[in-house]
């Protein structure tokens, strides 16, 4: 009977994991589309595990994934992002360049004074 229990209580872990890991992979691509940029492979990695606290104050696994972006379709970048019961804590994707104002903005450049002549 043991046994039995063993083999059913890994069975509900490794579907847990590989839930999570689907979910981690939509959130992934999510990120990357907003941002504009490529989820490499279309998949992530679990890179870390740790023991948190949720918002109940419940023991849960903290899950911390790896995937690969990249900015223009010939580069690779590390992106990162860290789950708790299933829900995203926090991520990190590459910087892209910053976008240049656009030539009918509002912001007004500011030009320092020049000193006076003393000619």
């Amino acid at each position: 009977m043991l046994s039995l229990i063993l083999v059913l209580l890994a069975v509900y872990v490794w579907q847990n994991a590989l839930k999570a890991r689907e979910r981690a992979r939509e959130l992934g691509h999510g990120l990357c589309s907003g941002a504009g940029v490529q989820l490499l492979d279309q998949s992530v990695a679990l890179s870390g595990l740790a023991l948190a606290r949720n918002r109940e104050g419940r023991l849960c696994l903290r899950r911390s994934y790896a995937f690969e972006v990249s900015l223009d379709g010939h580069d690779r970048h590390r992106g990162g992002l860290q789950m708790l019961d299933g829900r995203m804590l926090s991520w990190s994707l590459p910087v892209t360049h910053a976008q240049p104002l656009a030539a009918d903005s509002n912001v007004i450049e500011m030009r320092r004074p020049q000193p006076p002549s003393l000619d």
